[in-house]
């Protein structure tokens, strides 16, 4: 689970390496986010030379959470870190690349560029 003011691992080539949740977005303020949710993060680590500065203020997306998610079929599937891809305002991901499998649920999400970008979508 994710919460606001939790430090997050970011998962693509944007630059940023790990940022800072401020809100996490269509949620009640003591809620926390679940895969796809949408969060407004503060860069608190970034590549030097790259397009996403420390400092700045995005949107991302979550893809992997350390919290069991179960499916349909009973299956329930957890990684050990929770990450997240930065967005530009249409709802894409800013990077060329993302590392690391995603959960296959963010395809019914509308989340397709993501999916296919990723290495394995589990």
């Amino acid at each position: 689970m994710i919460f606001v003011k939790s430090i997050i691992k970011v998962c693509d080539n944007s630059g940023a390496r790990f940022v800072k949740c401020i809100r996490i977005l269509k949620r009640k303020p003591k809620a926390c986010a679940y895969i796809g949710d949408i969060l407004i993060v503060s860069v608190k680590k970034a590549a030097p030379h790259k397009k996403i500065k420390k400092g700045s203020i995005q949107k991302a997306v979550v893809v992997r959470l350390v919290q069991n998610i179960r499916r349909t079929d009973g299956s329930r599937l957890k990684f050990f870190k929770s990450a997240v891809v930065l967005l530009l305002k249409q709802q894409l991901p800013i990077a060329t690349r993302i590392f690391g499998p995603v959960f296959k649920e963010l395809r019914s999400l509308k989340y397709f560029k993501i999916v296919s970008l990723s290495t394995l979508a589990l």
